[in-house]
């Protein structure tokens, strides 16, 4: 029995020492083939640093592609610190930037200022809110541009723009009037060819073409014998240059007979009649009647159609000669104020009413300089501006829709031709004398 024991004990002992050496192999393969060891510890090491990374640049991404807020306006000088500079610095800067002279600015923001139409707000005083508005009306510039130029936004500049023109619209009730004066006017006095002819002249008045924006289904209306869309603006006008009377809203179709007759027969209009006994010049497109002189028909009429000055056929065409040389500075004062305004030939897109306005402020702000500086360099530019026949009315081309008016008025016509013969037959009888 021992020595069964015994020999069963080694037998045991040799089992354990294998079960030992296989458990330490299958161990080192498990350790090695499914790497759950110190494998497993490096590989949890990468895959967090590898997702680290992943949201560092994702978080840069969207950093980088959020909006931020910067400020826009921020060149250059701000808006009371550019008008300041300007209305202290060069002279000739005020007349680029806001074509007229210093003394006329600040006359302009004083009378609007002490008149109780305009005020300053928090922010803009009325000296800019001025030069916001004459840089935009002066330049045709854009509103984002001139408000990169003060450094305020569009809707500011906008506001600004409205308030002036509406204060100038107003203004202009008691600007844009008929100057008295005792006497006859210098500018027919100093000239031996008008004086004494036309010593009962008070003005000259016309239509104009002023450019416009109109919705698509009254373009045709709008849109004159030129192919342009305009509106048709009736104006009247003295010897100094100075509007004493403007009418808007008509479209560019309408003839100037008819927002003749419109601007008369409506009571609201206002419409400065001359006293008994004077009138006004107007051209063939306008109907002969009392207060209001016309050329003769079917005559020569232009300054153009003249190749010698001693070429003339008779009393009626050299009557119209001198009718032209003195009713031509009305065309003058259009062309000194589409000259100053250069908006007035690219009308932003206003309503209709707002574009009437702004001719209205833009006449009111040119009788106001010419009130100031009446010799400025835009007027003494006007002055030396000639007219071609092109842009002047042919005499032919209305007789239809005069005849109609004098048939309506016959009396009234039969007494501004006898007033017009007085004028041209001792006129023509003493075109050689002193």
């Amino acid at each position: 029995m021992d020595t069964d024991s015994s020999s069963e004990e080694p037998t045991s002992m040799e089992t354990n020492s294998e079960m030992e050496d296989t458990c330490s192999t299958t161990s080192q393969r498990s350790e090695t083939g499914d790497g759950i060891c110190p494998s497993h510890s490096s590989g949890d090491e990468a895959a967090t640093q590898e997702a680290n990374i992943v949201y560092m640049m994702f978080m840069a991404s969207q950093l980088s592609g959020a909006r931020v807020r910067l400020p826009e306006h921020n060149i250059g000088l701000r808006g009371d610190q550019y008008i300041q500079a300007v209305l202290n610095g060069n002279p000739r800067t005020c007349r680029t930037m806001f074509r007229m002279e210093v003394q006329a600015f600040r006359y302009v923001c004083d009378l609007l200022r002490d008149s109780l139409i305009m005020d300053r707000t928090e922010r803009v005083s009325v000296e800019e809110s001025l030069g916001i508005f004459c840089l935009l009306v002066g330049h045709a510039q854009g509103q984002r541009i001139v408000g990169d130029r003060f450094q305020h936004s569009s809707e500011t500049i906008n506001r600004h723009v409205k308030t002036v023109m509406r204060a100038l619209h107003q203004l202009g009730r008691t600007v844009i009037r008929r100057t008295e004066m005792d006497g006859v006017h210098p500018y027919i006095t100093e000239n031996p060819h008008n004086y004494p002819w036309f010593e009962k002249c008070l003005g000259s008045m016309d239509g104009t073409m002023i450019n416009a924006r109109a919705p698509s289904r009254l373009s045709n209306a709008y849109r004159n014998h030129h192919g342009q869309i305009a509106q048709n603006v009736l104006c009247l006008c003295d010897f100094n240059m100075k509007f004493q009377y403007v009418y808007t809203g008509w479209e560019g179709t309408a003839h100037d007979a008819r927002v003749f007759l419109d601007a008369l027969s409506r009571r609201r209009n206002q419409f400065p009649w001359p006293p008994e006994g004077y009138y006004y010049l107007v051209d063939s497109a306008f109907p002969c009647i009392e207060k209001f002189m016309p050329p003769y028909p079917r005559e020569r009429y232009h300054r153009s159609d003249r190749y010698s000055g001693r070429q003339f056929r008779g009393y009626k065409d050299y009557f119209n000669f001198r009718h032209s040389s003195l009713r031509n500075i009305i065309e003058r004062t259009f062309a000194l104020l589409k000259n100053r305004f250069q908006i007035l030939s690219a009308m932003p897109r206003y309503r209709p009413t707002r574009q009437g306005m702004l001719v209205t402020a833009c006449c009111t702000l040119h009788n106001l300089i010419k009130t100031v500086t009446p010799n400025d360099e835009f007027i003494q530019a006007a002055l030396e501006l000639q007219f071609s026949q092109e842009k002047m009315t042919g005499a032919d081309n209305d007789a239809g829709d005069t005849s109609e008016v004098v048939d309506m008025s016959h009396e009234s016509a039969s007494a501004m031709i006898a007033q017009r013969d007085g004028i041209a037959i001792p006129m023509w009888a003493d075109r050689f004398g002193e």
